[in-house]
C-alpha cells in the first residue's frame, strides 16, 4: 500500500522529513526524472493541464517514428523542435536539477535516468551520456533515455552535427541535407557515376515506435545498476519524479529498480518514492512505498535545506574538533556578490534562493 504524503510549501512535516532522510542516507540512490522536473524552467511537459498534448500545441502523432516519411508532418515537427531547442538553450536548471548536483557531490547518488531531452541535468553539472558496453570509461552520472536536442544525425550514414548549427533550417520546416553525403555525391558526379540521393539530418531524439539506436547500451546500463554490477552493491533507494509513467521502457525500468531496492536488507525509511502532483493508480501499490504529492521544486528546496542543516552541523563539529577534513559542495558557480561576504568566513550555509560554493575549511 502506497502512503500518500502531502507536501506543504514552507514547513516540512515529519513524514516529509522521513522521505528526505531516506534520500540523504541512501548509499546507492537511483533517480528517474520525467518532464515535470523541467516545467518551472519554462519547458512544457506533455500530459499535465498545461501540457503540449493537453493544450493541442503538439499532436502526439508528430512524435511517431514514421513522421519523417510524411512531408507535412515532418515539416511541422521540424518547426516545433526548432522552438523547443530555443527554449531548452535559454533554460536554466531548476532547484530540482541543483538538488541532483548536490546529491552527486554529497555522494550516494548512483545514477539519474532522465526522460527529458533538454540537457538541464548536464547544465547543472552532472556527467551526461549513454555508456558504451565494455568501455573502460566511468559511467556518466546521468543517462538520457530518449535522446537529446543536442545533435542531428544522418539517416543514411554515421555523420552527426550540432543541432544549433541548423536551427534556422529546421525553423523553415525543412530537414538539412547531410554534408558528408553531399560531398560523396559531388565526388560521384565528378567521376561521372550514377547520382544517388543524399541523406537528411534528423534530431537524435527517440520517437514513439522507434528502436532506440543505443538500446543495447541503455539496457546494459539499467541491468548493471539494478544488479549492482558497477558498485558491487545494489541500489537501496529509488526516487521517481515528474513523470506520468506511461512509456513502456520507463515502466519496466521502474519495476526493475523497485525490485532491486526492496531486495535489500531494510535499514528503515522509504525504499521507493514517487514524487509528483498527479496521483498514482492502484497498479503501483506493490512498487512504491510513498507518494509525495506536491510541487517537486518545493520538495527539492526542502531537500537542499535539510542537507544544508546537516552540512552546517558537520562543519561546526569539524571546527570544534579541529578536524582537517575538507567538505565542499559545488551547487553552482559562486556569484560575485557572495565573494565579499565570504571573506574571512570559515563556512556558510547553503542558501536555497542563491546557492553557491561552500569553501574548504
Amino acid at each position: 500500500m502506497v502512503v500518500q504524503i502531502p507536501l506543504k510549501y514552507k514547513t516540512s512535516s515529519g513524514a516529509i522529513s522521513a522521505v528526505i532522510s531516506s534520500i540523504l542516507e541512501a548509499r546507492n540512490l537511483i533517480i528517474i526524472c520525467g518532464a515535470g522536473v523541467s516545467v518551472s524552467a519554462g519547458i512544457p511537459d506533455f500530459r499535465s493541464s498545461q501540457g503540449l498534448f493537453t493544450t493541442g500545441a503538439l499532436s502526439k502523432d508528430l512524435l511517431d517514428a514514421n513522421v519523417w516519411k510524411t512531408t507535412t508532418k515532418a515539416s511541422s515537427l521540424c518547426k516545433t523542435l526548432a522552438q523547443m531547442h530555443q527554449k531548452c538553450s535559454q533554460a536554466s536548471p531548476t532547484p530540482f536539477h541543483l538538488a541532483l548536483k548536490m546529491l552527486d557531490e554529497k555522494g550516494g547518488l548512483l545514477r539519474v535516468y532522465t526522460q527529458n531531452i533538454d540537457l538541464l541535468e548536464s547544465k547543472a553539472g552532472l556527467s551526461f551520456g549513454i555508456p558504451q558496453m565494455h568501455s573502460l570509461q566511468e559511467m556518466p552520472r546521468c543517462i538520457p533515455l530518449h535522446g537529446t536536442l543536442e545533435t542531428l544525425a544522418c539517416i543514411k550514414c554515421c555523420y552527426q552535427s550540432p543541432l544549433h548549427l541548423h536551427v534556422s533550417t529546421l525553423a523553415t520546416g525543412c530537414l538539412p541535407l547531410c554534408p558528408a553525403c553531399e560531398q560523396i555525391e559531388h565526388e560521384r558526379r565528378m567521376s561521372h557515376k550514377r547520382p544517388r540521393a543524399s541523406g537528411t539530418l534528423i534530431p537524435t531524439i527517440v520517437l514513439y515506435g522507434q528502436t532506440h539506436p543505443e538500446g543495447d547500451n541503455l539496457a546494459q546500463a539499467i541491468l548493471s545498476d539494478a544488479d549492482g554490477d558497477y558498485t558491487k552493491v545494489k541500489p537501496d533507494v529509488l526516487l521517481v519524479a515528474g513523470t506520468s509513467l506511461t512509456i513502456p521502457g520507463v515502466i519496466a525500468a521502474v519495476h526493475k529498480f523497485a525490485q532491486a531496492v526492496h531486495s535489500q536488507e531494510s535499514r528503515g525509511g522509504y525504499r521507493s518514492i514517487y514524487l509528483d502532483q498527479k496521483p498514482l493508480s492502484s497498479k503501483w501499490d506493490d512498487v512504491f512505498d510513498a507518494w509525495v504529492s506536491g510541487d517537486l521544486q518545493i520538495f527539492a528546496q526542502h531537500l537542499m535545506k535539510s542537507f544544508s542543516h546537516q552540512f552546517d552541523k558537520s562543519i561546526d563539529d569539524a571546527i570544534h574538533s579541529k578536524d582537517s577534513t575538507t567538505i565542499s559542495i559545488l551547487v553552482q558557480d559562486l556569484p560575485s556578490e557572495a565573494a565579499s561576504f565570504l571573506k574571512g568566513k570559515k563556512h556558510v550555509l547553503l542558501d536555497i534562493e542563491h546557492p553557491f560554493y561552500i569553501p574548504e575549511i
